[in-house]
């Protein structure tokens, strides 16, 4: 099992607050710093005040801030909210064979009427992916989304497109945590993403969900988890 690497120093803090969509508040040791928040979802249940937190620094230039909150603890384990990371995770996963998703050259970001793709099997069966990162976890089910998203709605409607056209097509859910035993659509954020991932999989898209291993250095995908869209 091959995860994909985390460069940098990691460093402990605490979460003070958000300021915005990609900023927030930390203390590290004494000091009160502004941090990177790599994730535009609400994660109201993960940035908590005083939450434990790991963030790894950047020394590159001309940035705005030095740290990138990539850690939150959670139930004695971690979650990854650096949810950008997801398609490195997959195609990690894809190349080194821990799991597959069809036979023929794997590429990254294929467009596709008004979309672009995160990844395509150009196979026997040509293949469009799509990759949704969850963070959000109630009673060990993995939920996505955690805020409304017209972009996730729109890839799905044209996924349906997509096998409508002869084309296969799979949305696969990579839940940033070990410990959760399920996914799930979270439709009390989002009623018309769960419906049209209902209606997705009743017309032949694959719907496909998966838990990792953190660490502070690596996150790879574990195991397969299933996946309940009749909630």
């Amino acid at each position: 099992m091959v995860g994909f690497k985390i460069e940098g120093k990691k460093v402990e803090g605490r979460f003070v607050k958000r300021l915005n969509r990609f900023e927030a508040i930390v203390e590290i040791g004494k000091n009160y710093e502004l941090c990177h928040v790599p994730n535009t979802g609400r994660l109201k249940e993960l940035l908590v005040e005083d939450a434990k937190i790991y963030l790894v620094k950047n020394d590159k230039k001309n940035r705005k801030t030095k740290w990138t909150l990539m850690f939150v603890e959670k139930k004695d384990g971690l979650v990854c909210i650096n949810s950008s990371m997801a398609n490195n995770v997959l195609e990690c996963a894809l190349r080194d064979n821990t799991i597959s998703l069809g036979e023929g050259i794997i590429k990254r970001e294929e467009n596709f009427l008004k979309s672009k793709f995160d990844f395509f099997i150009d196979g026997p069966f040509k293949t469009f992916i799509e990759v949704k990162c969850a963070t959000f976890e109630q009673n060990k089910i993995a939920k996505f989304p955690d805020a409304p998203t017209e972009r996730g709605k729109k890839h799905i409607e044209e996924l349906i497109k997509a096998v409508q056209m002869g084309y296969k097509a799979k949305i696969v859910f990579i839940a940033f945590m070990d410990f959760v035993n399920c996914f799930e659509p979270y439709k009390d954020i989002d009623e018309k993403f769960a419906f049209l991932l209902k209606e997705a999989y009743k017309k032949g898209v694959e719907i496909l969900a998966y838990k990792c291993s953190i660490t502070l250095d690596e996150v790879s995908i574990s195991d397969k988890i299933p996946v309940n869209i009749n909630c």
